[in-house]
């Protein structure tokens, strides 16, 4: 979708939604079996190169010291010599190849000789064309202009003196044998044997490129027979052993990666014992645990496959719950794990759904960890999954429809109960001991509040790193004295009014549908904030002069439909959750600013102007709560300007506004039925109806002659009493 945010996952848009689904599923099955892996695996040695030995280890066995055998093995083997032979074809070779090599050279030195007989004093340059005939003379060697600059203009008798030089002392070089792997040496013995009588330019330009062409090592390696030296070095080293009982390290002292690799081939070190039977069932088991969860997703809440990335926050609850539960259970009891936190979490993040599914996972998972950490299958085992099972199960009930801070710590205590009947049940706790009866109690509060306790702590946090839409927020988006509320009840008064009306509208067609009522009424709040960037251009926000009567009405269009983009930024530069930023671009749909498109028609004529001009950017709603807010905002809108309102023009304008959006096809992206619809007309006709309900015409009344009146009677009234005394 368009205008869509920015996340850390940004570099997933281009990911096909199976692919994505895919790859969250390897994540969280990756991350599970790193948990279970680090429950199951049998307690060793946690210690790394350069800890300091917490204790002294000695060898359980006869061992040998693979790293240090292996370096010293190694060391042998790079120690020996490589084995040559000689290759008497090498000399023979080089001295054809290198005829021919100065036979080109010299057809090159003879085409230079040539062109400089023809200069005239005016030409005293080879030219471009002069470099390309030469080059065409040379097959085995690349030169560039320079190089061939210098072989040109050298004199024959140069010329032949380097090649008389440079074939001596290449065959004397051969004859005393050229290494492999030294062919720079063989140059640099050459160039102290010719220095004496060669041109410094010829050497480097001319006989280096030759001798890098044509010279080749006649001594060669014998891989075979030095490889053959090589292994029966690295065999005839004798291995490194530590015997029984000798110490391996001391306390105290540094740990060395020898040290490391002798306790790793002994499985002292912690994760190297590997049963393969154990660790083959526990992926299996958990692989089977994530596709019941899918496939409970898929029958019973297919929707939750369209969370994004909030299916993170399911992913981190459920874990921080896992590992939080399992290490209560290993230090305290397994009756004061903190089995409810993912429900609490997810609950109050994100909903009823995503928390039940979260719950079944989780319940399932700790169970499984807690018999596999013990080894066996107890009513200890059994209280765990009803824990979970059931105090999960009520605290999503409990929170469904409050998630206030203190209403989380008050189901923290409702749960712990329930945990105390659902332990008496299995039998953990006994009524005929009170030291069971309390330790039960005890353990049940402790595991219910931890749950709540951190439930409180890190709900905040979820909804601010992923911005989260929950309860919480928007009751605290709801208030008045947020930022943008107050520039938009201070900054523009007329639009504040007509977004609470719309949002007591569009609160009460969500209920009539069983909406999110909440999130409609806090996304109503903010769906002009955009209207604060030019809020005069609004009639609303007008008194007096309307400015859209000295504008071209193409130009008001496009300042009206812009309120929707500029609320966008706006709520992205004050960190609105994604749901609201979403409300307030499609708020409008794409829906055509009327009044203009029939004022330019009307100026220009119909056959000059197009209606998608005049539209707004949209898309069209995606949701309920957005598609309530769109009727509402119009219908509010709309209503407002019926001279003398009554019940019957209300409720015919409102079917007809709502008929007219569903004709202009603004609704057909979200999941309203003709049911929904009927609703929501009803439940606007009963606000709309309440706003502009038939008032008393009160008369007028001239208050100073009834004030006067008034004083005359009290007058006569004080002359008559005096004569009643007598």
């Amino acid at each position: 979708m368009e205008g869509t945010k920015k996340t850390s996952l940004a570099w997933l848009e281009g990911v096909s939604t199976g692919v994505r689904r895919a790859l969250f599923a390897l994540l969280t099955y990756t991350v599970l079996l790193l948990i279970c892996l680090l429950v199951i695996s049998p307690e060793q040695y946690d210690i790394s190169v350069g800890d300091v030995a917490p204790k002294t280890i000695t060898a359980s066995r006869d061992v040998v010291d693979e790293i240090t055998t292996s370096r010293r093995r190694q060391a042998a083997a790079d120690a020996v010599s490589p084995v040559y032979y000689k290759d008497d074809t090498v000399a023979d070779s080089v001295a054809v190849e290198m005829e021919a090599v100065f036979a080109e050279l010299r057809s090159v030195r003879e085409l230079g000789s040539q062109i400089r007989s023809g200069w005239s004093q005016d030409v005293n340059a080879f030219t471009d064309e002069d470099y390309q005939q030469a080059s065409r003379l040379l097959s085995k060697l690349t030169l560039t202009e320079y190089q061939l600059r210098t072989l040109m203009n050298t004199a024959e008798k140069d010329f032949e003196t380097l090649y008389q030089s440079v074939s001596s002392a290449t065959k004397t070089t051969l004859h005393s044998t050229i290494t492999e792997g030294k062919i720079n040496d063989a140059i640099s013995n050459i160039q102290q044997i010719v220095a004496y009588n060669t041109r410094t330019d010829l050497w480097y330009n001319i006989a280096i490129p030759t001798l890098r062409h044509c010279l080749r090592a006649n001594m060669l390696i014998d891989q075979e027979a030095t490889e053959e030296n090589r292994q029966k070095a690295y065999e005839a080293v004798e291995p490194t052993i530590y015997k029984q009982d000798q110490n391996i390290v001391v306390k105290g002292d540094r740990v060395s990666a020898e040290q490391i690799g002798v306790l790793e081939s002994l499985g002292l070190l912690r994760g190297n014992s590997f049963d393969i039977t154990l660790y083959t069932n526990a992926a299996g088991a958990i692989a089977l645990i994530l596709a019941a969860g899918y496939a409970f997703t898929a029958i019973f809440a297919p929707e939750l496959f369209h969370m994004g990335h909030n299916a993170l926050v399911l992913l981190l609850a459920g874990v921080l719950t896992l590992v939080m539960s399992l290490l209560f259970g290993q230090y305290l009891d397994a009756r004061a794990m903190p089995v409810v936190l993912a429900a609490m979490l997810a609950v109050n993040l994100l909903g009823v759904k995503p928390a039940i599914l979260l719950n079944t996972v989780t319940a399932v998972l700790i169970t499984y960890l807690s018999a596999k950490s013990t080894g066996i299958a107890t009513s200890q085992v059994l209280t765990v999954l009803m824990l979970t099972g059931v105090g999960g199960t009520a605290s999503i009930y409990l929170l469904r429809k409050n998630p206030t801070r203190v209403f989380v710590l008050i189901s923290g205590l409702i749960v712990a109960v329930i945990d105390l009947l659902v332990m008496i049940c299995v039998g953990v706790v006994e009524l005929d001991s009170m030291r069971g009866l309390l330790l039960g109690v005890g353990y049940s509060l402790a595991g219910a509040l931890t749950s709540a306790i951190f439930c409180v702590g890190l709900q905040p946090i979820l909804e601010a790193a992923f911005n989260l839409v929950t309860p919480a927020k928007l009751i605290e988006l709801s208030n008045p004295n947020q930022p943008l509320l107050r520039r938009l009840m201070i900054e523009t008064p007329g639009t504040y009014h007509h977004s609470m009306i719309v949002a007591n509208l569009a609160e009460a067609a969500a209920e009539a549908i069983g909406a999110d009522a909440l999130l409609v009424r806090v996304g109503a709040y903010y769906h002009d904030i955009g209207k604060l960037v030019r809020p005069m251009y609004f009639k609303e926000n007008q008194i007096g002069e309307n400015p859209h009567d000295k504008t071209d009405p193409r130009v008001s269009t496009a300042i009206l439909t812009e309120h929707t983009r500029d609320g966008v930024e706006l709520a992205r530069k004050h960190h609105l959750p994604e749901p609201l930023v979403d409300m307030i671009r499609q708020h409008h749909g794409n829906t055509p600013v009327m009044y203009f498109y029939a004022k330019t028609v009307k100026l220009l004529g119909e056959e000059n102007v197009d209606i998608r001009d005049f539209r707004y950017d949209g898309p069209k709603p995606q949701t309920s709560e957005a598609a309530i807010l769109l009727l509402a905002d119009t219908v509010e809108a709309a209503v407002r300007s019926i001279p003398e309102p009554t019940k019957e023009k209300i409720s015919a304008m409102i079917r007809k506004l709502v008929r007219g959006k569903m004709e202009d096809g603004q609704l057909d992206e979200c999941t309203l039925t003709f049911r929904d619809i009927g609703r929501i007309c009803s439940a606007f006709e009963t606000v709309l109806q309440g706003v502009f309900h038939e008032r008393i015409e009160y008369p007028s009344v001239d208050l100073k002659r009834a004030q006067r009146k008034s004083e005359k009677m009290e007058q006569k009234a004080g002359q008559t009493a005096p004569e009643e005394k007598k």
